[in-house]
């Protein structure tokens, strides 16, 4: 049996970032938590659980993209899940100044914030040009005006304050880390300590690719994501299968 898949979108961006990948899994069940109009950086994490809830039972593929990789770690450590994939990920967002082939300083995060407050669309325009490293952007619809003020400034104080690198000694699920060599925003070290951690990660390094593998090369990462869904839906049967014998 299929998985149902969590979809988790990075900051600012719109759940229709995901269709060019979920256009290729028609045969799977979609859930996509809505936490564009959130207040604070802990509601992230409740909207995601309140979404899953009537998914009690059912096996869940998570997938997260930079800030929803990050809550896609939180619910894999507080709940079960049967699997990950990861785009653009780190274990802690913000590093010291020795770590910064993993991430960024708290001050760049604090001066987008304040510029935020000022000039909305020009923070936005900048970041989708970051995410894309030169790159022409293949859909400028991906960061649409749906996310309150509120929520992105949350987003941004969210960022800042998580920190993950706790987490893979908590998980055993299946995972798959994908992340865009040219990647400025969550730079490539950090992908390749996630998944070094995780004790079942697969690693998919792409080439010419920044921060947004599933809108450069959709094709790579729905294939990363449907190995996923039949190596799940295989050992559930599986398990089906031997407790039926059991049974008998």
């Amino acid at each position: 049996m299929a998985p149902v898949i969590v979809w988790l979108t990075g900051w600012g961006m719109a759940d229709s970032c995901w269709d060019k990948v979920r256009e290729r899994l028609p045969d799977v069940r979609h859930v996509a938590p809505d936490y564009s109009q959130v207040s604070r950086p802990d509601e992230f994490s409740e909207v995601v659980a309140q979404s899953i809830q009537s998914l009690s039972g059912k096996e869940l593929l998570v997938v997260g993209w930079s800030l929803g990789g990050m809550l896609a770690l939180r619910l894999a450590v507080e709940k079960r899940v049967a699997g990950l994939v990861l785009i653009g990920t780190t274990l802690r967002f913000v590093r010291d100044p020795a770590e910064r082939e993993r991430g960024i300083g708290a001050a760049m995060l604090q001066r987008m914030k304040r510029q935020l407050a000022k000039d909305r669309e020009r923070v936005m325009a900048q970041f989708v040009e970051q995410m894309f490293t030169g790159q022409n952007c293949v859909d400028a619809g991906i960061a649409e005006g749906r996310w309150s003020q509120q929520a992105l400034s949350a987003g941004l104080d969210y960022l800042a304050s998580e920190d993950c690198r706790f987490a893979p000694e908590r998980l055993s699920c299946p995972a798959v880390v994908i992340h865009g060599e040219g990647d400025v925003i969550c730079p490539l070290g950090a992908g390749k300590e996630l998944a070094g951690k995780l004790a079942a990660a697969d690693f998919l390094q792409l080439k010419d690719c920044g921060h947004a593998p599933h809108l450069v090369h959709p094709e790579q990462v729905s294939e990363a994501i449907m190995r996923m869904v039949k190596r799940i839906a295989h050992r559930t049967d599986q398990a089906s299968i031997q407790q039926q014998g059991d049974i008998l």
